[in-house]
């Protein structure tokens, strides 16, 4: 369920676009099927742990003067030599989620764009100008359904000018992969939103708020 929208700066991704958030309440309903982050693993088999990739970019030759590998540069296995290519299988478990095989995700079809317009009256969910399309809060290639319910529609200003990321409240510790956002804050600004509203809502935030937000359980996310 969709409780709300935030946007992160672009210039956190190291782009220009800004990134809308989708706030979501049990992100599974949308079709997510979560997994333990997995680091990534070269072809000669090693574990591409942070702590090895930071070895890999002392091993460059042209180390210090070229980019690390977390500010974007290659990523090199120590252990080979070789700069190892990462596919997307690999990119999305490293965030926690089962991937969906490409050939298995399939587009969304006019009467299901049509029925996710018709429940916001054809209003854009962030700003309420006309909404012109759909966005699937959760992609696809994380298990994103093409359900109403992970249809989120969109002005053109917000589907065009903007990336597109979700947030599950019900899972602080993915929070991290928003930049520079203060997580307790933010959860007490929707807690006193919803204070006249949602009793079980707000139970759930007062009590996400009691135990904190958990460390950063992704590898490659600082």
């Amino acid at each position: 369920m969709l409780i709300n929208t935030l946007v992160e700066p672009g210039r956190h991704h190291g782009n220009r676009s800004n990134h809308l958030v989708f706030v979501l309440l049990k992100a599974e309903k949308h079709g997510l099927n979560r997994i333990e982050p997995e680091p990534y693993t070269c072809e000669c088999g090693i574990i591409l742990t942070p702590e090895v990739l930071d070895r890999g970019d002392e091993s460059k030759n042209s180390w210090p003067n070229c980019k690390s590998w977390r500010d974007g540069g290659k990523k090199k296995c120590p252990e080979c030599d070789e700069y190892p290519s990462i596919d997307r299988e690999q990119h999305i478990r490293a965030r926690g989620y089962e991937p969906t095989p490409k050939s298995q995700i399939k587009s969304v079809t006019q009467s299901q764009r049509e029925a996710a317009l018709e429940e916001t009256d054809h209003t854009c969910i962030t700003c309420n100008s006309k909404a012109e399309y759909v966005k699937r809060m959760v992609p696809p290639r994380y298990g994103g359904s093409r359900d109403v319910v992970n249809l989120a529609p969109l002005c053109n200003k917000h589907y065009k000018k903007y990336g597109h990321m979700f947030a599950d409240v019900l899972h602080p510790e993915e929070w991290h992969q928003i930049h520079h956002l203060d997580w307790e804050g933010y959860v007490e600004a929707l807690r006193d939103k919803y204070a006249n509203g949602s009793n079980r809502l707000v139970n759930i935030l007062d009590s996400l708020l009691d135990e904190g937000q958990p460390e950063n359980p992704y590898p490659y996310i600082d």
